[in-house]
């Protein structure tokens, strides 16, 4: 059934049974030109729409998903599950507080042991850098002797050399 079929079978425009269908979120067919089709189903709920409002309701107070039919559940019953509902709730989150206190220690405990072992590396290589330091100084020690070694030495000059170096030309 199409918008103006629908419209002329409840008695009003065409442009408000598309205003319902989308206020009330109606599940209907639609074409490839975006035109709605409509059921016989579609037909007694705007019937029942166009009665509340006839009644005076307004559009916000009307419900269409009521349940017809269906038991409740006495309150009693209703609450005795929902408190043993929230007891099972309270130890999941007492369960999930001890796994993540659990996880942390654990990490705590990994990097620490990682610090501890990145302190015994930079020990190693301070050892390792003193090493090559002495290793440097006492072969810098060793050419410093080699060079004065080789260093021709200074002869001495008794005080007659010095007198005759004034009389020279």
């Amino acid at each position: 059934m199409k918008t103006k079929e629908m419209s002329e079978a409840i008695g009003v425009n065409p442009t408000t049974i598309q205003r319902w269908t989308k206020y009330f979120k109606i599940d209907c067919d639609v074409t490839e030109q975006g035109h709605f089709l409509y059921t016989e189903k579609h037909l007694q709920l705007f019937k029942k729409i166009k009665r509340e409002l006839d009644e005076g309701k307004r559009m916000k107070d009307i419900n269409l998903n009521e349940r017809q039919g269906v038991p409740s559940v006495p309150t009693k019953q209703y609450e005795a599950k929902l408190e043993k509902m929230l007891v099972q709730v309270d130890a999941l989150e007492e369960k999930l507080a001890t796994k993540a206190d659990d996880v942390v220690s654990y990490q705590l405990l990994k990097h620490r042991s990682e610090l501890d072992e990145m302190m015994k590396l930079v020990g190693t290589l301070e050892d390792r850098l003193l090493f090559i330091e002495k290793r440097m100084m006492s072969h810098h020690h060793q050419e410093k002797q080699v060079v004065n070694e080789h260093t021709p030495k200074k002869i001495k000059r008794g005080p007659w050399r010095s007198f005759m170096n004034l009389f020279a030309f």
